[in-house]
């Protein structure tokens, strides 16, 4: 818990300075969404948990601001919402299905080489988490550390990311999201 205050704590810091910075002018927002898949991995020692490695099909959306005040050095902040999708499989011959969605947020820095940036993230997710064994459903929430890497490629106003990003859901071994976005920068 103590490394989902301090990422956030980060986030919002990072945040706060960039949009009080005169400098910024030359950004821009943008909004977006994104399909892909995610994969939960789950063990017996966890709260409710099974041995479970499933993926399913994953999307999210997005506004940010993309931050443009240093030549080949890239920021941006981003908020937005995710849903991991219900990856299912069974256990022991009962059937089990995961789900996890909720609000995420985010830092990016990156390397601009042209019309394509390399960038990783670092950021959080507010989740709400449900595992569903042979028909029971137990329910878990909270904030966990989100972290990734990527390309996006601009060309005009209209953008293609591609990301894999690593949720650390205490609740979860592994939850992690392999997307491809389009977006909007205004």
């Amino acid at each position: 818990m103590k490394t989902c205050k301090l990422v956030s704590s980060v986030t919002l810091a990072l945040a706060a300075g960039a949009l009080a910075s005169p400098a910024l002018a030359e950004g821009g927002l943008y909004v977006g969404g994104g399909l892909g898949t995610a994969s939960m991995e789950d063990s017996n020692g966890n709260s409710g948990g099974v041995n479970f490695d499933e993926s399913d099909t994953a999307w999210k959306a997005f506004v940010g601001y993309n931050i443009d005040a240093i030549p080949l050095v890239k920021l941006a902040i981003e908020g937005g919402y995710r849903d991991l999708g219900k990856p299912s499989g069974s256990f022991g011959g009962a059937p089990v299905e995961y789900s996890a969605k909720g609000l995420d947020f985010g830092v990016m820095a990156g390397v601009g080489l042209g019309p394509v940036d390399l960038f990783a993230k670092v950021g959080g997710m507010q989740y709400d988490l449900d595992k569903k064994i042979a028909g029971v459903t137990q329910s878990f929430d909270g904030t966990a550390p989100l972290y990734g890497i990527g390309a996006w490629l601009t060309l005009g106003k209209i953008g293609v990311r591609a990301e894999y990003e690593v949720i650390d859901i205490d609740e979860l071994d592994n939850a992690d999201m392999l997307s491809v976005s389009l977006f909007y920068k205004f």
